[in-house]
Parts: C-alpha cells; sequence; structure tokens
C-alpha cells in the first residue's frame, strides 16, 4: 500500500507575501498604492509583527514593494533589470547548474542575434561597437567579464523586448560571477571574445541573420569550453 508524506506547514511569513503578492498580481492592489501599515496589517491578518515584517522583507526582495515616506510600503511595478534579478536569484537558489545556463544560453542567444540582424537600429549597433571599443583598451580580467556582460545587454536592449531582456539579462547575471574565473584561465580570452563580438555586430549590420547565429553559437561554445579548462564541474551549482 502506498503511503504519503505529511504536508509541510508554510511559515506565516510566507503566508503574508504569498497574500500580498496574489493581489497585487490579481489588480486589486494598484501600483502606487500604500499598503496598510504593520499595525495594521498586524490586525487584519491576525499575526504578529516579526511575521509581517519578514513578509514585507520577502515583498521588497521580490521588487513588488518600496518603501516610501511614514515607514509605508507603496506597491511598484518591477522593470526587466528587477525581473533578472529576482529570477537569477531563484534559479541559483534553487540549484541550476551550469550545463543547463550553458544550454538556455545555446538556445536563446543565437535567436536573439537573429531578432538583432532584423530590427537593430544604428544606435544599437553603435553601442555594441563602442563596448567593443573600450574593450580593446582595458587589460584586466575583471575588465573583461564587465564588458563581455555589457556587450550581451546592451544586445538584449536592442531588441526592444521586454521579455527577451528580462531573460537575457538573468541569464547574464546568473554566469557574470564564474565568467572572471574562466577568462583567466582561458588562452586568449579577450582576443577571442572579441572577435566573436565583432563578427556578431558585423553580421548584425548587414542583416545576416545566419551570420549572426552562427557567430553567437561559436561565441556560446567557447564559453562552455571555457568551464571545462577552468575546471569548472558543469554540473556544479551556479552560485
Amino acid at each position: 500500500m502506498a503511503s504519503f508524506a505529511p504536508i509541510a506547514k508554510e511559515p506565516s511569513y510566507l503566508k503574508v507575501f504569498k497574500s500580498v503578492e496574489s493581489l497585487i498580481f490579481s489588480g486589486v492592489i494598484k501600483e502606487g498604492a500604500a499598503l496598510p501599515t504593520e499595525a495594521e496589517l498586524c490586525q487584519q491578518m491576525q499575526v504578529n509583527r516579526t511575521t509581517v515584517r519578514e513578509g514585507l522583507r520577502m515583498l521588497e526582495q521580490a521588487d513588488l514593494v518600496e518603501r516610501g515616506a511614514a515607514k509605508r510600503f507603496y506597491i511598484k511595478r518591477p522593470d526587466a533589470e528587477d525581473i533578472a534579478t529576482a529570477t537569477s536569484k531563484r534559479l541559483a537558489f534553487g540549484g541550476v547548474t551550469f550545463r543547463e545556463t550553458c544550454q538556455a544560453l545555446h538556445s536563446f542567444y543565437p535567436t536573439a542575434a537573429v531578432l538583432a540582424a532584423e530590427q537593430a537600429k544604428q544606435v544599437d549597433i553603435d553601442a555594441l561597437r563602442a563596448i567593443i571599443q573600450s574593450h580593446k583598451n582595458e587589460a584586466s580580467s575583471k575588465k573583461t567579464v564587465e564588458h563581455a556582460v555589457a556587450f550581451f545587454n546592451a544586445l538584449a536592449l536592442s531588441l526592444n523586448n521586454r521579455v527577451m531582456l528580462a531573460y537575457m539579462q538573468s541569464l547574464n547575471l546568473l554566469i557574470h560571477a564564474s565568467l572572471a574565473k574562466v577568462i583567466s584561465k582561458t588562452p586568449n580570452a579577450k582576443k577571442r571574445i572579441l572577435k566573436a563580438q565583432s563578427n556578431i555586430v558585423d553580421a548584425i549590420e548587414r542583416g545576416d541573420t545566419t551570420d549572426a547565429a552562427h557567430w553567437m553559437s561559436k561565441h556560446i561554445d567557447d564559453l562552455k569550453r571555457g568551464y571545462t579548462v577552468a575546471k569548472i564541474d558543469l554540473d556544479g551549482k551556479v552560485r
């Protein structure tokens, strides 16, 4: 006969978080509206102040509320960066691996390069080239990491698509911490990154979707090889 595990009880602060989150997402509480005071929330929800404060802290971390005047919390609409930050934190906390991240990059970024080749404006292309040029003048591994991530973020911005922007930025945040080790351990890392980026931008400017996807795929493949060279376990968890 099958046996069943006990159903876990949720902490009260998590119930506070979910209750308010539900009202926000359903539109009952509008953007910019003030939440009741801590004392009022305690009374309405029949919980203690510590529970309310922890629930509010979770809402703030999820970028659903922000502190305002008189210690009140106000509903905010998360932007793409907020969503990306929250998503990357949850993925990392959930134990996502480097292999899973690389697979997502390989599936997602060539498509982004194709979209950029189809619709990027000259101002977007100029921004990408400016990042490449700035990267050429820097020598440190730290700066190479910053420029590599800045390039991907600028590419995401060129798509004019908030969904793509949020997910690309979340992936960028996931790989950011490990890139320093990869770049410091991989021979000619800066040269290889600059070559790939330059070819990607050239293809985007020509409107060549095939070449844009090709060079982006090579770029991501190079990153995956870098993890191997740096002896980073692909099945290890992203931190």
